[in-house]
């Protein structure tokens, strides 16, 4: 049964830490004894005491990690009570020396801290007399030894006595010491607290334990830490059809100051959100100054106006405040796989003699490194599955010293593995990618990391390194591309084109809707290697509203970004692909703005047309040809009318320059009179010529209105 929680000061997420120390209670040291690192760079630590009576348990913490504590601090006890947790404040020196007539720095100087007490009554041995009065004040003197021409620093003291004011040097005073016990006390106080606080950047809570039965009292919190880091091995099949080969190490780090021994560990992988909060500074609200009242005067609140009525600020106020909702308590679940009984292998990144592992034998590591003989970790973590996260554990307890690292291994099994050729283009435009599909058929998922990858190879008679990848999360039962090196002896080409067909048409109040099919093909020229057959995955972009046609799309895997369409390619052939995606698409125009040679290419056929639509394109047609033509006949006699007006005017000037010529100035007007004669003539053409234009254009509109197919 788990231990009942007797206190908390704060929330506790199972996750963190970078300053773990050793708790004390009643005089006896309880190190951390278990760990649970994350990913989120948090840490949870826990440090257990068996106790038996009321017991004062202190917790020495990193000054920067006062506030997490304060945050996450828990304690578990099945059978006591929590008297209460105290810590000192922020400034707690600060705080203690206020109401001391003494600064902390006085302490490091006697004469300032008797300074500071002019007034007290002093208790003195000079040789072998005694001495009693108040402090007046002690003031500093050079003393100059004229033999050796040397000086000295000497502190004369002045006591207010019963036989009058007397003076001392202070050195050779061989006692000295305030007669007030309050006095007394206070430089003790002070004396006391400056060595609890000397270290700066450590703070400690007390936290006093009630209960008379023995039993275990676990104290638990969650700090800052580094980040455990994973690193994979993965080693490729010889063959399609194989299993491949995948171990996992998590780099674990113990930056704390004091060194972990006999620590159950714990790893979790996942990304839960992390806060960080001031609970460990002062605060002080902010509160309006009011003025002092005079006369018994009144302030009334300034008025700032109305904005609208009772019942609509309500029913605003009702509807913002619907869309919050009240937050949910959360349950954690531990769930934890039964320890081994297998020795942890480790390795100490920072010196510390390695833990013992089985070796293989000298001949077998002379007959080559297959996947076969890799050693197997022989207590990889127990992982299971929670809601957002990985939780790895590992069967035995271990030690690592303050400040080293180690690696662990926390997944060691086969897994299915696809060799692939993934072409990316944009990637390179002609090779494709070295790959390897793995799946995860384990029993939890993995969390991301370095990958570095192995391939059996038979001419070497072992495994040899192909490449270093990245291994995003691979979650349980989900499967990744992970492309590790260029395939520089497979080529790739690519070809694309694009065009559109019209298809169905259809007219309603004079516009014209085309249905418009839009393809886009691209080919795929692939050459394997002479000696070596390919599994090729083309990765083609997806295009938005374009769908897949060509390959059969229920055998096409689709990306968030791509399709992904596989083929194999025997050695030293050339495979082909095309993919091909189309979308359907309109245009609509006004049918009034088609010219005749539009119109007559869809009567003659364009589009998928029946005999029927044809024959009124081919109307619509004949009508615009005959309205382009009144329309050119009145363009050009507009033209002719301008040219008569340019001949009129050159008249009138001719006419004008020739008074002196009555002969030419007849002539010239016989000219004019023809040119009005032609205009006249031209202005009845133009009227004629423009209502017949308007006539036949109502008679197409009216016609083009009346289609309805």
């Amino acid at each position: 049964m788990f231990q009942r929680i007797i206190g908390i000061l704060g929330v506790v997420s199972l996750i963190g830490f970078t300053g773990s120390t050793v708790v004390q209670a009643a005089g006896q040291e309880f190190p951390v004894t278990r760990v649970i690192l994350s990913t989120s760079g948090m840490a949870h630590f826990e440090h257990r005491a068996n106790i038996s009576k009321d017991t004062d348990m202190t917790l020495p913490v990193r000054f920067e990690q006062v506030d997490d504590v304060l945050k996450s601090l828990v304690v578990f006890d099945p059978a006591g009570q929590l008297g209460g947790v105290t810590l000192p404040g922020r400034s707690p020196l600060k705080h203690l020396f206020r109401d001391l007539p003494f600064r902390p720095q006085d302490l490091n100087s006697l004469v300032h801290l008797l300074n500071a007490y002019k007034g007290a009554q002093i208790n003195a041995k000079y040789g072998n007399e005694h001495v009693s009065g108040a402090l007046v004040n002690i003031t500093e003197e050079e003393i100059v030894y004229p033999d050796n021409e040397t000086s000295v620093t000497r502190h004369r003291i002045s006591l207010l006595t019963v036989a009058g004011i007397r003076q001392y040097i202070l050195e050779d005073l061989t006692t000295l010491d305030f007669a007030d016990e309050k006095i007394r006390a206070q430089v003790a106080g002070a004396l006391d607290a400056v060595r609890e606080h000397a270290t700066r950047d450590r703070r400690v809570l007390s936290l006093r334990i009630l209960g008379n039965k023995a039993r275990d009292v676990t104290v638990a919190y969650v700090v800052n830490a580094p980040l455990w880091k994973a690193a994979y091995r993965a080693v490729l099949p010889a063959e399609d059809g194989q299993e491949g080969f995948m171990q996992g190490w998590a780099i674990v780090e113990n930056m704390t100051d004091s060194d972990w021994k006999d620590v159950s560990l714990s790893l979790v992988s996942g990304n839960p959100v992390t806060y960080r909060q001031q609970l460990y500074q002062s605060y002080y609200v902010d509160r309006p100054e009011l003025p002092v009242e005079v006369f018994g005067r009144v302030m009334p609140r300034t008025d700032t106006g109305t904005v609208a009525t009772a019942e609509q600020t309500d029913k605003n106020f009702s509807s913002r405040s619907s869309g919050y909702g009240g937050r949910g308590k959360m349950q954690a679940k531990r769930a934890m796989a039964p320890a081994s009984a297998a020795p942890m292998a480790m390795m100490d990144m920072a010196g510390a003699p390695p833990m013992p592992m089985e070796m293989m034998a000298e001949e077998e590591l002379m007959g080559g490194y297959e996947m076969d003989n890799i050693a197997q970790a022989a207590n990889a973590g127990q992982s299971s599955e929670a809601t957002t996260q990985v939780l790895f554990r590992f069967p035995h307890k271990f030690d690592l010293r303050a400040g080293q690292t180690m690696m662990l291994p926390f997944v060691s099994r086969k897994l299915e593995m696809e060799k692939l050729a993934l072409y990316q283009p944009d990637t390179h435009a002609t090779h494709p990618l070295a790959a390897v599909r793995i799946k995860n058929d384990s029993d939890s998922g993995f969390p991301p990391g370095i990958l570095t990858i192995y391939e059996e190879n038979t001419a070497l008679k072992g495994s040899s390194f192909v490449g270093d990848a990245s291994l995003p999360i691979l979650a349980q039962g989900e499967n990744r591309l992970i492309s590790y090196a260029l395939d520089s002896k497979t080529q790739i080409d690519r070809k694309s084109t694009n065009h559109s067909t019209e298809g169905r048409v259809t007219i309603a109040k004079g516009i014209m809707r085309t249905a418009i099919k839009y393809r886009a093909e691209t080919d795929y020229t692939i050459k394997a290697p002479a000696v070596e057959g390919r599994t090729v995955l083309v990765e083609h972009p997806r295009t938005p509203d374009y769908k897949l046609v060509s390959p059969d799309p229920k055998e096409v895997e689709v990306t968030a970004t791509h399709y992904r369409l596989k083929t194999k390619v025997k050695a030293g052939e050339v495979a082909k692909l095309q993919v091909v995606l189309e979308r359907d698409g309109y245009q609509s125009v006004h049918i009034a703005n088609l010219s005749a040679g539009q119109l007559s290419s869809y009567a003659a056929g364009r589009g998928k047309l029946d005999k029927k639509t044809r024959a009124v394109f081919a109307k619509l047609a004949e009508m615009r040809a005959s309205l382009h033509n009144e329309q050119e006949e009145v363009n050009n006699l507009n033209r002719k009318r301008q040219e008569a007006f340019q001949n009129q005017t050159r008249l009138r000037e001719n006419i004008r320059s020739l008074s002196g010529n009555p002969s030419a100035q007849k002539r010239y007007l016989e000219r004019l009179d023809d040119e009005e004669n032609l205009l006249e003539d031209l202005e009845k053409r133009i009227e004629s010529a423009t209502e017949l234009m308007r006539k036949k254009q109502a008679e197409m509109d009216a016609f083009i209105l009346q289609i309805n197919i």
